[in-house]
């Protein structure tokens, strides 16, 4: 089966054609019934939004289209199709009630999505709303600033002069007359205070040796004081041990190295498990050990929604396990995978092949199959 949405002719924006190729089948549908369904198990609904809850859409008027069968899109379906960057798988329920299911090609380069046309006149009027910003420029007064600067120019030149002029005039004249006096008086009283000079001088010496003496006494018991040496105890500080603490961040790593972990299985709910254990991008190999250990614990939706992620997502290895759990001959009995499933099985295979086209278990499977 091929599903594949292309641009109408002419290409008019919010419109497509879905084309439809059934293997085995050369007669034109009339009508399409079918689901939409994203990576994260979301299906799209009318408004245009993505439920958990599968809707069933319905389209009439089948034509011929390049070997298969072509319908009218509009923009109901068209453009939450473009804004959506994953994968979409759809699944078609044919009036005999078979159910077949495809990855949903879109050629984005040649869709365009409604939004696509364009409102120049907005775009216009805004640029031109924006142009007058610019006059206020020419309102800004020169002259006031001027006369600001003027002004206090005037003032700061005039008080300095003044100042600076009146106070060395007035120094000089009155420092003269007492030199003057003062020396005349020292020539009179000076024979009657040389001896208490003399005497002051001698009392001041006597003082200084005092203090010397007492002061040397006063410093050697103090010696005793060396106790403080005990001080080294201050390796305390050596208490910066606390650079353990980078073990927080040791933690953390560990925290996202195990989002894909058997605790996280058993403690979180199947949608916040898938986006933790999706963002750790893990190989094929180590997303399929998580995949076993989800079955295993019997979370079917945790092992299915890791299975089409990463197979939708491109990897041909995880596609072909899965088509595994469906096909007769590879499937075994479980919890997440009762009873095999042909038209699924060949659904995964052809998404292996479109990534892998030349895997030859793929191909020889889809020939056995008949599809």
């Amino acid at each position: 089966m091929l599903a594949k949405m292309i641009a109408s002719q002419p290409a008019v924006p919010g419109t497509a054609q879905l084309m439809v190729r059934l293997r085995g089948e050369r007669s034109v549908l009339s009508n399409l019934t079918f689901t939409l369904c994203n990576n994260e198990h979301y299906y799209l609904q009318p408004d245009g939004g993505w439920s958990p809850a599968p809707h069933w859409f319905t389209i009439d008027g089948g034509y011929p289209l390049t070997n298969g069968s072509g319908f009218h899109i509009g923009p109901s379906l068209l453009d939450p199709l473009l804004e959506n960057a994953s994968q979409v798988q759809i699944q078609l329920r044919l009036n005999s009630g078979e159910m077949r299911s495809t990855t949903l090609q879109l050629v984005r380069d040649e869709l365009l999505s409604s939004n696509a046309r364009g409102h120049t006149d907005s775009y216009g009027g805004s640029s031109v709303l924006a142009a007058p910003e610019p006059a206020p420029i020419a309102e800004a007064p020169a002259a006031p600033v001027a006369e600001a600067v003027v002004e206090p120019a005037a003032e700061s030149v005039i008080e300095p002069a003044v100042e600076s002029v009146a106070e060395p005039v007035a120094e000089p004249v009155a420092s003269t007359a007492p030199t003057a006096s003062s020396g005349a008086d020292k020539a009179k009283r000076g024979p009657s205070r040389l001896p208490w000079i003399i005497a002051a001088a001698i009392g001041l010496i006597i003082l200084i040796v005092a203090l010397l003496w007492f002061t040397d006494r006063s410093s050697t018991p103090d010696a005793p004081t060396p106790p403080r040496t005990a001080e080294p105890a201050a390796p305390a500080p050596a208490e910066p041990a606390e650079p353990a603490a980078p073990a927080a961040p040791e933690t953390a790593d560990q925290l996202t190295a195990d989002a894909c972990s058997a605790e996280n299985l058993a403690r979180l709910d199947e949608l916040e498990f898938v986006q933790n254990c999706t963002g750790q991008q893990l190989d094929s190999d180590g997303l399929l050990a998580v995949i076993q250990a989800a079955k295993e614990a019997k979370k079917c939706g945790v092992a299915q929604r890791l299975y089409a992620n990463r197979a939708q997502g491109g990897d041909s290895k995880v596609a072909i396990a899965y088509a595994g759990e469906y096909d007769p001959e590879f499937h075994h009995s479980s919890e997440c995978f009762k009873d095999p499933d042909p038209d699924t099985a060949a659904y995964w295979y052809e998404t292996a092949l479109q990534t892998d086209p030349d895997n030859p278990l793929a191909k020889r499977r889809l020939e056995e199959l008949g599809k």
